[in-house]
């Protein structure tokens, strides 16, 4: 039951402080990111910076949840998907489909990525412990 609570609170929370980079980035620092609107230069840098704000919040899911690490990149790369299948769906979306699987691509990579990253670093301390 611990381990159950762990893991769905590193997806809250990993979700959540995605959403807050990903909404600080394209809106505050950036100005509005849009596809229709926004240069080439901004688009680019929104893309790699939402990529490096899923990755942070990948890394503080697996972080919080403890050995539920995967189980939490694959539940938020769930939510990604429906989020952005809804946006599309209900035309909230401003850019063409590709654009948006696109972005879906990116965002469940650096979820995946964040998660990976923690993990990596786990079995390197368990490593030089041991030794």
């Amino acid at each position: 039951m611990i381990r159950l609570l762990r893991i769905a609170g590193g997806v809250l929370a990993g979700y959540a402080l995605m959403v807050v980079l990903i909404t600080l980035v394209q809106e505050s620092w950036l100005g509005g990111v849009s596809w229709s609107s926004s240069s080439l230069p901004v688009l680019t840098l929104a893309g790699l910076l939402t990529f490096l704000s899923a990755a942070v919040g990948g890394f503080a899911a697996a972080w919080i949840s403890g050995s539920g690490g995967r189980v939490c990149a694959l539940v938020m790369s769930g939510l990604v998907v429906v989020e952005t299948t809804a946006l599309a769906l209900t035309g909230r979306s401003s850019g063409p489909l590709w654009f948006d699987l696109l972005a879906l691509t990116s965002l469940i990579v650096g979820i995946l990525l964040g998660a990976e990253l923690l993990r990596g670093i786990q079995t390197r301390q368990s490593a030089s412990t041991a030794s």
